[in-house]
């Protein structure tokens, strides 16, 4: 009874979207689990097929909105996909399926000369350059509008060669279970250098 409980409470708190990477031939979950603390993780599924491709361990995470959210970029050259959270990023090779881990800046993709000189600053002097920008890790609004990957999605700011495609990210709302939804890149600007990662 006690366990069955536990995991009725752990299906309720857990939360997912999924999107489509375009004709890639992989859709994209998000989910997010709410227990002693919060944790996030990513999983791939093949479409037309029964089985789910590869998948992140579960992550845990730190500080209110809980460092959550994931931005996805796709490689104008030869279609990679990179996932960006803050402890992680992933890379996704479409044609041998395999998602790739680091929590270092080795295999990163190149900054462009904006990106470049937003690393090296300081908060402050980062503001200056590039004001309009957000925070990949900061709540959708409850108003946001929100969607799927667009058709033609913009060049990156930040780094070379790479496509914008959008977030995920977590609902502003007053308690735990909030909703998770994908907000492109015509309704909310890229997140300043969200594929920079820190192992924690």
């Amino acid at each position: 009874m006690i366990a069955a409980s536990y995991v009725a409470w752990g299906l309720l708190m857990t939360r997912s979207k999924t999107v489509r990477l375009e004709d890639s031939g992989f859709s994209l979950s998000y989910m997010m689990a709410w227990g002693w603390g919060m944790d996030e993780r990513l999983s791939l599924t093949r479409r037309w097929f029964d089985f789910s491709g590869p998948s992140s361990e579960w992550l845990s995470l730190w500080k209110k909105p809980y460092n959550s959210g994931v931005a996805i970029y796709r490689s104008k050259e030869n279609g990679e996909y990179y996932f960006g959270a803050i402890y992680r990023l992933f890379t996704l090779d479409t044609k041998s399926g395999e998602l790739r881990s680091s929590c270092d800046s080795e295999g990163a993709p190149r900054r462009s000369e904006l990106g470049e000189r937003l690393a090296k600053a300081e908060r402050v002097d980062a503001d200056r350059i590039d004001p309009a920008s957000e925070h990949l890790f900061r709540y959708v609004e409850r108003d946001q509008s929100h969607g799927e990957i667009p058709a033609s999605p913009p060049d990156s700011k930040y780094y070379v060669d790479l496509r914008y495609l959008g977030r995920f990210g977590l609902v502003r709302s007053g308690g735990r279970g909030n909703e998770i939804r994908f907000v492109p890149p015509e309704q909310a600007s890229e997140p300043r250098l969200a594929l920079e990662t820190s192992c924690g």
